[in-house]
């Protein structure tokens, strides 16, 4: 499709003026950004084989569903903390989950692993609800 020199005059008088625009409100100091602060983009530099986001992609959606996994038994875990006889019985129970958390964590990406329990927190809160 061809333009008419019309429209292509239109789009050149709109270009200018959005280029005004934007000199001006930098010359008002309306764009000035600070500082911007962030972690480097990791590997920018490598030159990635053929298929790599797809087997990025698959890893990722695998994960996923191993963290799912991995959550839902940490919350069965959780429940079971609060039905334990004795202080003990508490610590067992909590090696025994964070012991199934390091073994599906292995398979989970990094960024999304699961998080241990913190044994002292539970047990106190435990020691809590036993007062109760």
């Amino acid at each position: 499709m061809e333009r008419s020199a019309g429209s292509v005059g239109v789009v050149s008088w709109i270009e200018r003026i959005v280029e005004e625009r934007l000199a001006k409100a930098a010359a008002d100091g309306e764009l000035a950004t600070p500082h911007l602060e962030g972690k480097p983009i990791a590997d920018l530099h490598w030159e990635r084989p053929e298929g790599w986001w797809g087997k990025q992609f698959f890893e990722r959606e695998l994960s996923h569903d191993r963290r799912t996994a991995a959550l839902d038994a940490a919350a069965l875990a959780r429940a079971g903390f609060w039905r334990c006889a004795d202080e003990a019985s508490v610590r067992a129970a909590v090696d025994a989950a964070n012991a199934a958390i390091d073994r599906a964590n292995v398979n989970i990406v990094a960024d999304q692993r699961v998080d241990r329990f913190d044994a002292d927190d539970i047990v106190e809160r435990w020691r809590r609800l036993q007062r109760t």
